[in-house]
């Protein structure tokens, strides 16, 4: 159905603002260097007929680079033209479509006008557009700023260093790496902090033990797979891990994730530990277990490595479609709000975390990453955050920048590339399972207005999801060429 001019706007951010500067706009259609899997690869064994079905972009290992895409002068200029004939361009591709049943709408990303509205408000299976709730979520209550810590504290009464796990899945083996996201904080330079400080202390001796009590309850979804663990689509969700636990050479096109992320971390810090000098045993000699003033010591902070900022690690979960960072996120986001970090809490803590920005209507979530067929989202409440990111002055208004680039990064990498319209004006979130196809996003028209949209379809029969998929490319790719007025 068409959009009627009396419909009731949702529920806007609080700190919603009239515009978008031209600096802000640089930076959304900035280009991401590099790149994650594509979002269906069919010639690949079992993608759209495996049970239960997966999704795809998660399991595939980054193998190519973006480029940069340059933004309009105008950036979001108010004044640009709001394009009135929107329905009669989709209405086009929907006749023309193999496949039917689409929910879709598209928003004004500034004036929050709807443009165009069918099955709006009937919830679906997103798949992995759920991890822009999530990513939504993680930006307004832990911070873009925020970064997670991994540390080791000593006890002088047992000589134990412990290694504690702070919510970071994409800690590096090695030495730390500034300018990365994946190994930006590396457990070498955290074991080599940490014998330095033993040694200040003159401690040459210590035992080891592993802390992940951050997170709490099952480790494992009951709405999972575990055969999906070799596949690569996910992992236990443990407060440490390196890589998100991928195992295996990274020059191998598909790696599967371990059972155990946190204890093979363990094992790779001890390792470290062990060569920067000091010595592991079961047994060790205690430290002087008393202070200066002859009370007994208390564990002591050794040392620190912090992770890339949330915003980078947001970024890193909708480029990658990862789900694993998306899990981990939801358990984060459950600890920013005072409740415990778990699988079960994550899902209604971004729900929670939303609630004051945004109406989110009949939306259900089992998980936070769009792995569970019973995630319920609706394209209105979709298009809701985005809308409410676009105009926001606080940490949400980096959602949309950190999405794949259409044509050019991560899941959108292979598509919308025969499009000069859309290749670069396209940041949108993908999600596929084998009965689901789903994108959401934003996009430039031709006359320089920015427009969110959502498009979802599920129930789909598995030997159509293609089609399906075409038919949500060809609209957004109308859009991107519209003036349509």
């Amino acid at each position: 159905m068409n959009p009627t001019p009396e419909r009731k706007k949702s529920k806007r951010s609080k700190k919603a603002v009239a515009g978008i500067t031209a600096g802000s706009l640089a930076v959304l259609l900035a280009g991401v260097a590099a790149l994650d899997a594509y979002d269906v690869f069919p010639e690949l064994p079992g993608i759209l007929t495996t049970e239960p079905a997966i999704e795809v972009q998660d399991v595939l290992s980054p193998h190519a680079q973006g480029k940069d895409v340059p933004a309009p002068a105008s950036a979001l200029d108010d004044s640009a033209p709001v394009p009135t004939a929107i329905p009669d361009e989709v209405d086009k591709v929907l006749s023309d479509a193999k496949v039917k049943g689409f929910g879709i709408e598209i928003r004004d990303g500034l004036s929050d006008d709807i443009l165009y509205a069918k099955n709006e408000n009937k919830p679906r299976t997103p798949a992995s557009v759920t991890k822009v709730l999530t990513g939504s979520a993680a930006l307004l209550t832990i911070g873009g700023e925020k970064r997670l810590s991994t540390t080791t504290q000593f006890d002088p009464a047992t000589s134990t260093v412990t290694l504690q796990g702070g919510g970071d899945s994409l800690l590096g083996a090695g030495e730390s790496q500034p300018g990365a996201v994946n190994g930006h904080a590396g457990l070498a330079t955290l074991a080599q902090q940490t014998a330095e400080s033993l040694k200040s202390q003159n401690v040459a001796e210590v035992a080891l033990d592993l802390d992940t009590s951050r997170y709490s309850g099952k480790d494992f979804s009951p709405g999972w797979e575990r055969v999906d663990i070799a596949k690569g689509v996910i992992t236990p969700i443990q407060p440490l891990m390196i890589d998100t636990g991928y195992v295996g050479s990274k020059d191998k096109e598909w790696r599967g994730r371990s059972e155990h992320p946190a204890k093979d971390a363990f094992a790779v810090f001890t390792k470290e530990l062990k060569a920067a000098g000091i010595t592991v045993s079961k047994d060790p000699q205690p430290a002087d277990a008393t202070d200066a003033t002859g009370d007994e010591a208390k564990p002591t902070e050794l040392a620190e490595v912090e992770s890339a900022t949330i915003s980078e690690i947001v970024e890193y979960a909708l480029v990658h479609s990862d789900n694993v960072v998306a899990e981990v996120l939801g358990n984060e986001v459950a600890i920013a709000q005072g409740e415990p970090g778990s699988l079960e809490a994550g899902p209604q803590a971004v729900l929670d975390a939303l609630s004051d920005t945004v109406d989110l209507g009949q939306t259900h979530l089992e998980d936070t990453s769009g792995l569970s067929y019973d995630n319920q989202i609706s394209p209105h409440d979709l298009t809701t955050i985005l809308q409410a990111s676009v105009v926001a002055d606080d940490s949400l208004s980096d959602l949309i920048a950190a999405m794949p680039v259409g044509g050019l990064t991560g899941t959108l990498t292979d598509r919308f590339t025969k499009d000069r319209n859309a290749a670069g004006a396209v940041h949108a979130k993908t999600g596929t399972l084998s009965t689901v196809t789903s994108l959401a996003g934003g996009v430039l028209d031709a006359d320089g207005r920015y427009l969110v949209f959502t498009l979802q379809i599920d129930d789909v029969d598995k030997d159509k999801i293609l089609e399906a998929r075409k038919t949500v490319d060809d609209i957004v790719a109308a859009l991107a060429i519209c003036g349509c007025r």
